[in-house]
């Protein structure tokens, strides 16, 4: 089937109101970068629409493109008609026609639904949706009336400059435009949660970077290259197409934990240092947050108590969007977003490497600090800090990780 234009429709950014226009605006511009390698699209913003021409491109090519765009509630393949019911009709039976055929059907029900911004016509949209259903009725073989249940739709858009005439509504990611809400920097693993956690933030209108700990010999470079690949595809997603990732070398500081503190401790003591390197990286930077793939009770140190212990040592915001998540939600949200596979390659988690049979839930903040002034952390931490490698991570980026040792000079903070 042949398309004029693709009809998109905007998410939760119409509810702003006094921002609206600046949410459109990030939102088209998003929308022109992620299709920029199309040279024939024409776009056009009209209030609560925008319409991107196609002018011969493949309509299948950029829709891949705008499953990448945060903000947009939905998208239709239509086509652009002048505001009068016959001609609308008309072009109704060529789509009811290609539908017909493309299915191969011998009778199918339909119905016609009818949006009217423009007032001014001298019809309801009922009264509208009744006269192009007796006048497409006749000019298809085998076609029913079914009001119910049918088995298309043909939608009409009539709007102040033309009418827009589709079938179909292909669901778009919701959310704000990316970059929209500030900055954000994600705590990375190579599991499922956190890059699933970047992706919700993201269509929540934040701009990610991320910070990866990393371990070495406790954790391999393969483990290193599992978070590379996931952020080269949660990439796609963000405003510019790249993340920066941070890689902080953190084995000293485990060490120093598994030596000097009471092992049913460690956890929660590599998780308050960690939040202190990630805290000094957000006001280095000047981001708002600290995001991470935390799910209440999923494992000891993401019980509310440990959570609690661990939120102390810093007062940037913590953003858990799966807080409350179940697991089989949050593989849903993966494998729709393309980091399922890859995330659930073996890996070790610099964590995980150093869990104790029996981990403290209920740690509390008297204990916790006795047995953190045990570690004299603050100069491991410090040194950790100062030698942050950072790497801008993109779609089909080929980094490797192995190689990262020996190209130091190219990585700074």
């Amino acid at each position: 089937m042949t398309y004029d234009m693709i009809l998109v429709r905007y998410g939760e950014m119409t509810l702003k109101k006094d921002n609206y226009k600046q949410f459109l605006e990030k939102i088209v511009k998003n929308i022109k970068s992620k299709c920029k390698e199309f040279k024939s699209l024409k776009f056009e913003a009209q209030p609560y629409r925008f319409y991107i021409y196609l002018n011969g491109e493949d309509h299948n090519k950029v829709i891949e493109k705008l499953h990448k765009v945060c903000g947009l509630y939905s998208y239709s393949l239509c086509k652009k008609v002048p505001k009068n019911l016959d001609a609308i009709a008309l072009k109704g039976i060529d789509l009811l026609n290609e539908y017909k055929e493309e299915n191969k059907l011998n009778s199918f029900t339909f119905k016609v639904e009818t949006k009217r911004a423009d007032k001014t016509f001298p019809m309801t949209s009922i009264e509208m949706s009744k006269k192009v259903s007796a006048l497409v009725l006749p000019n298809v073989e085998n076609l029913k009336v079914d009001v119910h249940n049918p088995d298309v739709t043909l939608y009409i858009d009539f709007r102040f400059e033309a009418a827009y005439i589709y079938t179909n509504a292909i669901n778009g990611l919701g959310g704000y435009p990316s970059g929209i809400q500030g900055n954000g920097l994600v705590m990375m693993s190579g599991g499922l949660d956190s890059p699933v956690s970047a992706f919700l933030c993201i269509n929540k209108g934040v701009n990610v970077s991320a910070i990866h700990f990393f371990s070495p010999p406790y954790t391999s470079y393969s483990s290193l290259q599992k978070v590379i690949d996931l952020l080269e595809v949660v990439s796609e997603y963000s405003e510019s197409g790249k993340i920066d990732l941070h890689i902080v070398p953190f084995t000293k500081v485990q060490d120093k934990i598994h030596e000097k503190a009471n092992n049913i401790y460690m956890v929660t003591l590599m998780r308050r240092a960690m939040y202190k390197i990630a805290s000094k990286l957000v006001n280095k930077n000047h981001m708002h947050c600290i995001i991470n793939g935390e799910s209440i009770g999923q494992v000891a140190s993401q019980t509310l108590h440990s959570m609690l212990v661990v939120n102390e040592v810093t007062n940037v915001p913590i953003i858990r969007p799966l807080a409350t998540y179940d697991k089989e939600d949050i593989v849903k949200i993966a494998r729709k977003i393309g980091t399922y596979d890859i995330s659930i390659r073996p890996y070790e988690d610099c964590c995980t490497v150093f869990v104790p049979k029996h981990p403290v839930i209920k740690p509390a903040i008297s204990e916790i600090i006795e047995e953190e002034n045990k570690c004299e952390l603050d100069m491991l931490i410090e040194d950790a800090f100062e030698n942050i490698k950072r790497v801008t991570i993109e779609k089909n980026s080929h980094i490797n990780a192995f190689d990262l040792d020996e190209e130091k000079d190219k990585f700074t903070i």
